[in-house]
């Protein structure tokens, strides 16, 4: 695992997988408060794409592009997390201790996304059938 080169030390990556997947929880607790404002991005994708009233396929189109937006703002944010959040540490946490939390974030995060979407299917599959 190379480190960045936005000035991080060797054992840090440069992309946090923690605060791309789980931004508003990783944000919160890593003083980045910019991480909250992806919950209410994704609640209007999920509201313009499952909404029976949005205007036709120019609701579709605007859901799935709001989502490759939020996708890429996300992205953008996780690209940057771990250069924030270094600095905040940087005299108090080892680079190793700091990747190795970081480690566990992305885990948990890949987890809970994972769940979600296993959710998801099941919720899905049970609604089709009841209907």
């Amino acid at each position: 695992m190379s480190g960045g080169s936005a000035g991080l030390p060797e054992p840090i990556p440069s992309f946090n997988w923690g605060a791309f997947f789980l931004p508003p929880i990783w944000g919160i607790a890593h003083g980045q408060w910019p991480g909250i404002f992806f919950l209410p991005l994704w609640v209007f994708v999920d509201n313009m794409l499952r909404n029976p009233n949005a205007p036709g396929a120019w609701g579709t189109v605007l859901g799935v592009s709001m989502a490759a937006v939020t996708l890429a703002f996300q992205a953008g944010f996780a690209a940057n997390a771990n250069r924030f959040a270094w600095q905040r540490v940087a005299g108090r946490v080892t680079p190793e201790r700091f990747a190795g939390r970081q480690r566990l974030w992305a885990i948990a995060g890949a987890l809970t996304v994972s769940g979600m979407a296993v959710w998801i299917v099941v919720f899905l599959r049970a609604a089709a059938g009841g209907a």
